[in-house]
């Protein structure tokens, strides 16, 4: 089937494609905060550049059928560096290019259509290459044929892979630990007896109504920040120290709140609100966002106790799938989750321009950031042995 595409004129046309693009949204599997207009849009209005160093064009398409059904939507831009003069970089990228706050970026389709809006995407824009040097592209399921073709044919160069953990929940809380083994059903044990040997009485709750968001979120930022400044364990960045990403974080947090799709799960002790996580609700998934605790509390495993009691709270709640967010570490994978992987990689505008703009990109930001994800999986991987 033939896809027609068209470019969007400014950023006002993304609110004007809403309505059709929320029910796309809607159809999606699994679900994420990250594909929806009110992301997207509150995204642009907060991360948009435009400096003497970097500016951001807004290059944003829709893909539709031959009958006009909004089939995808690629939120693009072009990033140029620097911004003014003849010599520069011109990266075509997917909005969300921020510090992890987006969590997975790129073309806006169901799985099951990828192939075909990959293929017209990348056939449309190599008919542009006098529009961009180099494009990143993110969020592509391993799994695409329409990827693998394009490899194959020398037009991408792979960069990364990101692990997307999916947990499907039984009917009961009982039947979740049976799945997991027996270290990980002693460890949940061990973190509810110790809190209760030492005396403390612990409440869970889910904070969910817009007047009360706001101060439960500057609980979670505090226990967010209090987690990144411990230095004798794997590190956890302040993703949430830019005044920018708070702004936009709140924001886009109070309009789901206002929505109804906003959790933030809190545990409280002695009246102290001592580990705090927020979620996205999406009809039966879950989408579990970053979290942060009192470092004071470590020695109690308060995060196991708040993950357990929130995934017996989604359980009560009809919620079939939780989504425990992209990275692999060992707080995802010993709940035993089915694993989705997303591609990344590198695409060079077949010009003169664009061989050299890849050559510099590559040597200022590509390479200096692969060697950032090793050093991170390393750490990783000895803070779980």
């Amino acid at each position: 089937m033939t896809l027609r595409i068209e470019q969007l004129s400014g950023p006002e046309a993304l609110e004007a494609l809403s309505t059709e693009w929320d029910s796309l949204d809607a159809e999606l599997h699994p679900r994420t905060p990250f594909t929806s207009p009110l992301w997207i849009g509150l995204w642009w209005k907060h991360f948009q550049q435009n400096r003497t160093i970097v500016r951001d064009e807004f290059f944003c398409h829709t893909l539709r059928d031959q009958d006009g059904r909004l089939v995808a939507v690629a939120p693009l831009m072009v990033t140029h560096w620097p911004a003014v003069g003849p010599v520069h970089i011109r990266l075509l990228q997917f909005f969300g290019a921020d510090p992890s706050i987006t969590e997975i970026r790129g073309v806006i389709c169901r799985a099951d259509r990828q192939d075909e809006v990959i293929k017209a995407l990348a056939n449309y824009l190599l008919s542009r290459k006098d529009r961009w040097d180099v494009f990143w592209w993110t969020g592509i399921r391993r799994e695409s044929s329409a990827y693998d073709a394009l490899v194959d044919r020398g037009e991408l160069i792979v960069d990364c892979e990101l692990p997307d953990y999916i947990l499907s929940l039984p009917e009961t809380w009982d039947k979740v630990r049976a799945n997991v083994s027996a270290n990980m059903r002693k460890n949940i044990r061990k973190a509810y007896e110790f809190l209760e040997r030492d005396g403390h009485v612990f409440t869970f709750r889910a904070v969910a109504r817009p007047e009360v968001v706001p101060a439960a979120l500057e609980r979670f930022f505090v226990l967010h920040a209090a987690r990144a400044d411990v230095v004798d364990m794997t590190p956890h960045p302040n993703k949430f120290a830019s005044p920018q990403h708070r702004s936009f974080f709140i924001e886009y947090a109070q309009r789901m709140a206002e929505r109804g799709l906003l959790r933030l799960f809190e545990l409280e002790i002695g009246g102290n609100v001592i580990a705090s996580r927020v979620a996205f609700g999406f009809d039966s998934e879950l989408y579990l966002y970053f979290a942060g605790y009192s470092p004071e509390w470590r020695k109690y495993s308060v995060m196991t106790t708040l993950m357990s009691e929130t995934i017996k709270w989604a359980i009560d709640n009809g919620i079939r799938l939780v989504n425990l967010s992209t990275g692999k570490d060992l707080s995802k994978v010993r709940w035993r989750p089915a694993e989705i992987v997303y591609q990344n990689a590198m695409q060079i505008a077949p010009t003169f321009r664009g061989r050299l703009a890849f050559l510099a990109y590559d040597a200022l930001v590509r390479r200096p950031r692969l060697r950032g994800l090793q050093r991170q999986v390393a750490d990783r991987k000895l803070d779980e042995l």
